[in-house]
């Protein structure tokens, strides 16, 4: 790879900063026989597996967009430069070669030339391509980017950006605690603030659960009659 030129040093945008890397890396790939696409989209930001996947970042091929245009991710909780750097010369891999290649053989052996290491779903530069990459990282200046973390206060304590949020209308699950019966019921929390908790045949009274915060006594059960059938 020739010694990157320098740059303006002030990209505006996370994009910018991708898409001039790439650029820089074009006649190094080349070098190797492997063509980096023109049409390229760049994000940092969560991939297609979400939070909980170890997956550092993603290509999808030109075939999967409605302009031909491939799109590479990158992790949006990865910030420092060279590691940046580093998972986009793998996606970049991916892109140069045709999507059934995955990490076989083909995808094996382009990365080995161009200096990735370890094992392939997780390849990133060896020493050689890392020093080729710290070189371009100082020419590119800052990345505009912080790092994304996925974990945030919220009132309740720590809650997972990615994760749905729960459910405050599933079925509640009632229970007779009386000794050796064990006989249980599942019903709408609706049902519980409008009616109040069910009667085991038996023993009459149980228990349930306590009642989301944001259920409350309306009269109207339409809709909960919907979603026990949706059950």
């Amino acid at each position: 790879m020739q010694k990157p030129r320098n740059t303006s040093n002030d990209h505006s945008s996370r994009e910018a900063w991708l898409r001039a890397a790439t650029n820089e890396l074009r006649p190094y790939f080349a070098k190797l026989g492997l063509a980096i696409p023109e049409a390229i989209r760049f994000s940092i930001a969560f991939t297609s597996q979400g939070k909980k996947s170890k997956v550092a970042g993603e290509v999808w091929p030109a075939s999967a967009t409605d302009d031909g245009h491939c799109e590479l991710i990158v992790r949006a909780d990865f910030a420092d430069p060279l590691d940046v750097l580093g998972i986009l010369a793998h996606q970049l891999t991916h892109a140069a070669l045709p999507p059934e290649a995955k990490h076989g053989k083909l995808f094996r052996d382009a990365a080995l030339r161009l200096g990735l290491e370890g094992q392939m779903r997780n390849a990133l530069p060896g020493a050689a391509l890392r020093e080729r990459l710290n070189e371009l990282a100082g020419a590119l200046g800052p990345l505009p980017h912080a790092r994304l973390n996925f974990d945030r206060v919220t009132l309740s304590g720590i809650e997972v950006a990615d994760r749905p949020k729960k459910q405050t209308t599933r079925m509640l699950k009632a229970e007779c605690l009386a000794k050796g019966c064990g006989y249980t019921v599942r019903v709408a929390a609706r049902w519980l603030a409008d009616l109040g908790a069910p009667h085991c045949p038996r023993h009459g009274s149980m228990t349930t659960p306590p009642l989301p915060h944001d259920v409350e006594a309306s009269g109207d059960t339409s809709s909960d009659l919907k979603n026990q059938a949706a059950e």
